[in-house]
């Protein structure tokens, strides 16, 4: 009776089978990397209009939109560790009710500054709404009961110009629907609300053990609870922070970031990890995908809201 024996695989075969499989992995991966990032901007926009509703009930109720920041420059101070109303309240701590987040609004105090001790548990309260799912939210010196709190992905138009609402390189400010003390009632926006951005996106940068700058601080008046125009969606320049840049390592894809000389002067820039251009909610309500190509007067145009400019397509 004859056997027969069972041939494996040489090594040269083996190799071979072991190369085409590298190559098929090769071919695949950058197809399941778009297929989630498809994903993780579709829930990206999903959020953003959310926002953009919010907004519209608030308005609804409160006959403005909320204050970008409750307090400004020279203003007297409240209960928290300074007395500087960049420590204070913002647009963030106003949307509880209108975001189905109401037990959390039910936390804030709002008779001291956000930085208060009393506000440590609302400002260590993550809500996932904030953070874009290509880029994410991060904390911010996590170890005090003061400055503890979330980064996030989306802030409010502040306008063409500045943190300080002024005139800027020969360019005037053309109004915002977001400002300090209070914000616009959608009546003296009068560029048309499919005309202004509301809301859009910007990089949360990383977070050391001290304090990162104001770039993509969404719960406090520091500045980066906005963005402005000064500058198309995700430029190459840099942009201007007050006080503090995040180090060179906590940039988190932010192209760059100069000191500015004051609060008032500093701006902030639209940006995303998305490919190509940034998402925004316009005052309307509907999210756009703009691209980084966008000319720079037509952007500066889409954040005025008394501008009178004429955009046209974008």
């Amino acid at each position: 009776m004859r056997r027969h024996s069972s041939r494996g695989f040489t090594l040269i075969e083996l190799l071979v089978v072991i190369a085409i499989i590298a190559v098929l992995i090769a071919l695949l991966l950058p197809a399941v990397q778009q297929a989630r990032e498809a994903a993780r901007r579709t829930q990206c926009k999903n959020q953003l209009k959310q926002l953009g509703l919010a907004m519209h009930n608030y308005h609804d109720t409160a006959k403005q939109l909320p204050p970008g920041t409750v307090k400004w420059i020279g203003d007297p101070g409240r209960t928290g560790p300074t007395s500087q109303y960049y420590d204070d309240h913002c647009w963030y701590s106003m949307m509880g009710p209108y975001i189905d987040q109401a037990p959390w609004y039910n936390t804030i105090n709002f008779n001291a500054q956000i930085s208060d001790v009393s506000n440590d548990p609302a400002r260590r309260t993550k809500i996932s709404l904030y953070g874009c799912p290509t880029d994410g939210m991060k904390n911010n010196e996590w170890g005090t009961n003061t400055w503890a709190r979330w980064r996030g992905n989306y802030v409010v138009n502040w306008g063409n110009t500045n943190y300080g609402q002024q005139a800027s390189g020969g360019v005037n400010f053309g109004g915002a629907p977001f400002t300090y003390r209070g914000s616009s009632n959608f009546s003296a926006i009068t560029d048309g609300l499919s005309n202004t951005l509301m809301m859009a996106e910007v990089i949360t940068s990383n977070t050391s053990p001290g304090w990162g700058g104001p770039i993509s601080e969404i719960q406090i008046s520091t500045g980066g609870q906005t963005f402005n125009g000064w500058l198309t969606p995700n430029s190459p320049a840099c942009d201007l922070a007050w006080r503090v840049c995040p180090a060179a390592g906590e940039l988190n894809g932010i192209s760059c970031c100069s000191p500015a000389g004051n609060d008032v002067s500093q701006y902030f820039t639209s940006r995303s990890k998305h490919v190509g251009g940034v998402q925004v909610v316009m005052c309307d309500g509907a999210v756009r995908f703009v691209s980084n190509n966008i000319d720079l007067n037509v952007w500066r145009g889409l954040t005025t809201a008394r501008g009178g400019e004429i955009l046209g397509d974008f």
